[in-house]
């Protein structure tokens, strides 16, 4: 929970001072040019994208964390490179790696001592972990949905939604599996170059529990900064 407190904090000071400048009344069209004469005209408006993506490499870096394990604390750092075909399809890969800890649980489990009726001996009690060490992710991204949003007036940000599918290759302690990924996000543009992004990603692959073939999903979600060139 106070991981999970503290990504709250981090995005919401990052908006804060990096939010898009944008000036709201500077860049609105004007209501009564439009309308004219009568307030009930209504009014339709077309806009293309402010900031465009199209044949632009984008590099980025991102940190975040797995949400679904309950045995250990899994952090992610790393970077990825993308680029959009057009402003609506493009490309991307990820390179990510890992800082597992103990979660709170598997520690309070460690500390319970048993004994091995069959072996004679002192045993802790331990949950069996198949921790990630590493992931690089492929994949194919659609950005259908675009728009701004009007913050009291004030300020215009200016956003993509998009969904991710492809492969990850994730490198466990029981070896590399290959997974099949799906997940989405969004960009928080405030400049031609700069944008936030939020993801969340889901990989799912087979590993043994118990001797057992299993299917596991691993939730990631993390905050990235990202640039574009050209």
């Amino acid at each position: 929970m106070q991981l999970h407190h503290k990504i709250f904090s981090f995005i919401t000071l990052t908006w804060i001072i990096l939010c898009p400048v944008a000036n709201a009344s500077g860049l609105a069209l004007d209501p009564d040019e439009l309308r004219g004469s009568s307030s009930k005209k209504p009014i339709s408006v077309l806009q293309n994208r402010f900031y465009l993506k199209a044949w632009r490499p984008e590099l980025g870096v991102l940190y975040g964390t797995i949400t679904n394990e309950a045995y250990t604390d899994t952090k992610l750092h790393g970077y990825r490179l993308s680029v959009f075909l057009n402003e609506w399809v493009g490309v991307e890969t990820q390179y990510i790696l890992t800082t597992v800890k103990d979660s709170a649980d598997r520690k309070a489990l460690k500390k319970k001592i048993y004994r091995d009726q069959f072996e004679n001996k002192l045993v802790t009690a331990d949950a069996e972990v198949n921790p990630i060490r590493q992931m690089q992710d492929f994949v194919a991204v659609a950005a259908p949905l675009y728009g701004k949003v009007n913050v009291l007036d004030m300020l215009l940000v200016y956003v993509d939604i998009y969904a991710t599918l492809g492969i990850s290759r994730v490198n466990t302690q029981q070896g590399v599996k290959t997974a099949i990924l799906a997940g989405g996000g969004q960009r928080f543009f405030w400049a031609d170059r700069w944008n936030l992004r939020l993801d969340f990603r889901n990989r799912s692959y087979t590993e043994t529990r118990a001797g057992n073939q299993s299917r596991r999903n691993a939730w990631s979600v993390d905050v990235g900064l990202g640039y574009l060139f050209l």
